[in-house]
């Protein structure tokens, strides 16, 4: 696993590494690993309203990391979130999509709607979260354990910040059951099992 993925303990990466040598054959949701729990956080969403963690409760989810402006990583994550969209729809598979901006001081609610038009997504099951950086630093470092760095530097490589590229699969009680990487179509595809079987 990636640097990005932090501070998880030696019995949860060994736990994930299991999960990766059960390959297919009969698996369950108790087979998938808990990684730590979410935690809490309140931001607004590209209808400015006011989301928290509790808003998710009861339901499995699907979590990343972006910005707007990213000229790198993130068309390539949102894409992958697009296509689990399109086809979690087509399995029947009901689980809710979050995307966190890192960069919250340019990505608003109207320029998150914007983007969500880009990209085709469909916002009844797809949350683009926006707020206060010094939540999403910590909802991001402490609660799914991925690094974030940096602030926006026009010019600068990545426009100077750096976040994790994880996909990050949550259950019901806020639990961190998976993370996957969006380089790979074999992990995306993992990726809508695993929370097939949550659901």
């Amino acid at each position: 696993m990636s640097s990005i993925v932090r501070s998880l303990s030696r019995r949860q990466l060994s736990a994930l590494a299991g999960l990766a040598l059960l390959g297919g054959g009969c698996r369950r949701a108790s087979d998938l690993p808990q990684l730590g729990n979410v935690g809490t956080f309140s931001l607004t969403n590209q209808a400015s309203q006011a989301v928290s963690a509790q808003t998710f409760r009861g339901k499995v989810w699907v979590a990343a990391f972006f910005f707007t402006r990213c000229p790198t990583v993130c068309p390539r994550i949102t894409r992958r979130m697009r296509a689990l969209q399109q086809a979690a729809a087509e399995e029947e598979v009901k689980v809710q999509l979050v995307s966190f901006s890192v960069d919250p001081e340019n990505d608003t609610p109207p320029v998150l709607q914007a983007y969500a038009r880009q990209y085709g997504a469909d916002l009844t099951s797809w949350s683009f979260l926006t707020g206060d950086l010094s939540v999403v630093r910590k909802t991001s470092e402490q609660g799914f354990k991925l690094a974030l760095d940096g602030k926006p530097t026009p010019g600068a490589d990545h426009l100077g910040l750096f976040h994790g590229s994880h996909l990050v699969l949550v259950d019901s009680a806020g639990d961190i059951r998976g993370y996957y990487r969006t380089s790979e179509d074999e992990q995306m595809a993992q990726l809508l099992k695993d929370a097939a079987l949550l659901v």
